[in-house]
């Protein structure tokens, strides 16, 4: 390199290191004449007032009640309260539920969301449910190969004997409850819907143009009418009243606590894809829950017969998926 280039590379290094002192010290300058700064603070979370139970959920809020007096406990179907929130204006409540409930409301108020965040609180495996006496093993055997909640749908009002159970059992009636209102009841039809199509990822953009798909849903949901659903779940209807249908939807803690209540004969069979109901605690953005809160619904919970939030490895669906679901439920099932 001549000594006339490097001359002109040692200026133009010496342009650069001196822009950038400029810069320094007039950005300094600048920094210095603005004053003390402006530190942005966000406002304290509002300390929640209510509490919103999903019922199935119900006997451990009712359960910690009195240890939060300053809470106004309610019960209702996650549905209702989902429908609720919807078009809610006022400051949204606490919310025990079941995954992936506070999600769906901002998916269906995009415009303004309530931002819930959750905190788990307990788990509990879904369940098919049967009478003692035969048809668990019926439906192990006649079913062979074929996801479970596929079969099922394929021979509900057909008669036991097509799956080789006793002709005493008189047709398959299955339920998997109130699918628009109840929360496990959703996760269950989900559930179903995932053995149908053979995977827990669910498309429910493609469901519709599957005829077979249709008539397994309409054979699925038409030999038990919603409202023959007299004790609000099919496992505690099937337990009253033992004419009304004999595959109950459920989950494991619910199985242990009608047990617990009256003794019964049951049968359990765990469908394929395996999933988990999670109840959480949901709270809005920019409220608190009371501490202390999670944990005592946790402690209540597991006393019912739930395990540990942890022990949710498979979940229902997302959010997204759920909303579509409950959707084509009340289109074409109900």
């Amino acid at each position: 390199m001549t000594a006339k280039r490097i001359g002109a590379a040692l200026v133009a290094v010496a342009l650069i290191v001196v822009a950038l002192v400029v810069r320094r010290v007039v950005i300094d300058d600048d920094d210095a004449s603005a004053g003390p700064s402006t530190v942005a603070t966000t406002a304290p979370p509002t300390a929640a007032t209510e509490l919103v139970c999903a019922t199935e959920l119900a006997a451990a809020c009712r359960a910690v009640q009195d240890e939060f007096p300053q809470l106004v406990v309610r019960v209702q179907p996650a549905g209702t309260t989902l429908d609720g929130l919807v078009t809610f204006q006022d400051a949204a409540p606490l919310w025990a539920t079941l995954q992936p409930f506070p999600a769906m409301v901002d998916e269906l108020r995009t415009r303004d969301p309530i931002g819930y965040g959750t905190e788990p609180l307990a788990a509990s495996q879904l369940t098919i449910a049967t009478p003692g006496g035969g048809r668990a093993d019926a439906l192990t055997t006649g079913c062979g190969a074929d996801p479970l909640w596929r079969c099922i749908g394929a021979h509900a009002g057909a008669p036991w004997t097509d799956l080789g159970g006793d002709p005493a059992f008189g047709r398959i009636r299955p339920s998997v409850g109130l699918v628009d209102r109840e929360a496990v009841a959703l996760a269950s039809f989900a559930n179903a819907v995932a053995g149908y199509v053979g995977s827990p990822q669910i498309n429910p953009a493609t469901l519709l143009d599957d005829p077979a798909f249709l008539g397994w849903l309409q054979s699925l949901s038409g030999v038990v009418n919603e409202s023959d659903i007299s004790a609000g779940t099919p496992l505690a209807t099937m337990v009253t009243r033992a004419g009304t249908l004999d595959i109950a939807a459920t989950t494991a803690a619910e199985v242990a606590a009608i047990l617990a209540s009256r003794p019964t004969e049951l049968d359990l069979n765990y469908p394929q894809p395996l999933m988990w109901a999670e109840a959480v605690l949901a709270v809005p953005r920019g409220a608190a829950a009371p501490d202390g809160l999670a944990a005592a619904l946790t402690e209540q919970l597991s006393s019912a017969g739930w395990g540990p939030a942890r022990d949710a490895t498979e979940k229902v669906p997302d959010a997204t998926t759920m909303v579509a679901l409950r959707k084509l439920w009340q289109d074409v099932a109900r």
